[in-house]
């Protein structure tokens, strides 16, 4: 019994090291092909956010360890440079509401000195349409400023573009042609509700005031001069008159 034993221990302690070996291998294997793998990069903004190199061209180009090169989006700008240039806002920029567009394009981009603007989301949803007017003459072959204001609502998660089209009075599709920039909807903070619309009350509307007000009715003849008068906000919060010169010469005269 004494000769077994030995030989049984040399076998347990066999069946050990190789089960160790196993574990080793299998270990390995797992940081290999999981722990040590790169994360997954499909496109430039994936790029960027895993920590690889940006080559700072125009478009900018991300490259991976591997070699692969992801260049940003910015739309078709290049190709319509000669058509069409937008200051603001740029490829790719942060936007928010109210958003103005500026920028320059030739004449014949214009049609009566204008052309729509439209804003998409990711899933080409128009969210907001506006027009860019000229900012002097247009019946011209070379570049003129333009002007136009979006207003829409923030979206929090997705991307959009921005879509400057060619005016096309005709509706031909071979007159269609259209600068596209991509852009991202910024989150402001939580802003203060904002004040009350000023509104003109008073038994004559002869008051500016943010609510409505009780007075009695008698009528005097300068509370006619109120009828063509502005009823606003002013910089001090209070609901006033805006006193033109017109204003005060009409009330001076009634007086």
């Amino acid at each position: 019994m004494s000769d077994e034993i030995p030989g049984g221990r040399r076998q347990k302690g066999l069946r050990q090291i190789i089960i160790g070996v196993v574990v080793l291998l299998i270990a390995g294997a797992f940081y290999f092909l999981g722990g040590n793998q790169e994360p997954v990069v499909t496109n430039f903004a994936e790029c960027t956010a895993a920590g690889f190199p940006v080559m700072e061209s125009y478009p900018r180009q991300c490259r991976t360890q591997e070699g692969q090169t992801f260049r940003e989006d910015i739309g078709n700008e290049l190709e319509k440079d000669n058509l069409i240039r937008v200051s603001n806002p740029r490829p790719n920029a942060a936007i928010t509401s109210p958003l103005m567009v500026k920028g320059m394009a030739r004449g014949n981009w214009f049609f009566e000195a204008s052309f729509p603007v439209k804003l998409l989301d990711s899933g080409g949803n128009e969210i907001a349409r506006g027009v860019a007017q000229a900012e002097g003459e247009w019946m011209t072959t070379e570049f003129v400023p333009f002007e136009a204001m979006l207003t829409f609502v923030l979206f929090p998660h997705d991307g959009g573009t921005l879509l400057l089209e060619k005016e096309n009075p005709s509706e031909l599709p071979e007159h269609t042609d259209a600068l596209r920039i991509p852009v991202r909807f910024e989150m402001l903070a939580a802003q203060p509700p904002a004040a009350k619309t000023c509104i003109v009350t008073g038994c004559s509307g002869q008051i500016c005031a943010d609510e409505e007000v009780i007075t009695t009715c008698e009528f005097r003849a300068e509370y006619a001069c109120y009828k063509n008068a502005r009823c606003e906000r002013q910089s001090s919060e209070k609901c006033e008159w805006i006193e033109t010169e017109e204003l005060r010469a009409c009330v001076d005269k009634a007086k």
